[in-house]
């Protein structure tokens, strides 16, 4: 069990060090969605990877629980919060596009 918890936090370390923080995804993320076409979360994942210039092994970083990619993960934590602002909305599941208050937003930025 000790060697799963350290390796569990081993894990976050690195996602941690070469990962965007959520917080850092949102901008982009709201830049790349300025396009006003409705995009996929796994069609932002990957501009956020390329956006960060991440690598093949970064791109294939798995959260601890190994369901998702950490730059999956991330991207969508920033487009829930920029939804929960009203800067981007749901079309249908899985599917986003950016509000006219996410447009005014990004001509103020």
């Amino acid at each position: 069990m000790t060697e799963l918890i350290y390796f569990s936090k081993k894990i976050y370390n690195k996602i941690d060090t070469m990962i965007p923080k959520m917080q850092e995804c949102k901008l982009p993320l709201l830049k790349y969605l300025s396009d006003k076409k409705v995009h996929s979360l796994k069609e932002c994942t990957e501009a956020m990877a390329k956006a960060f210039n991440l690598s093949n092994e970064e791109r294939m970083l798995l959260t601890p629980c190994g369901k998702t990619t950490a730059i999956h993960h991330r991207t969508g934590w920033a487009k829930w919060n920029l939804e929960q602002e009203g800067l981007l909305k749901t079309v249908s599941r899985g599917r986003y596009i950016i509000t006219d208050e996410g447009i005014q937003f990004l001509k103020r930025s």
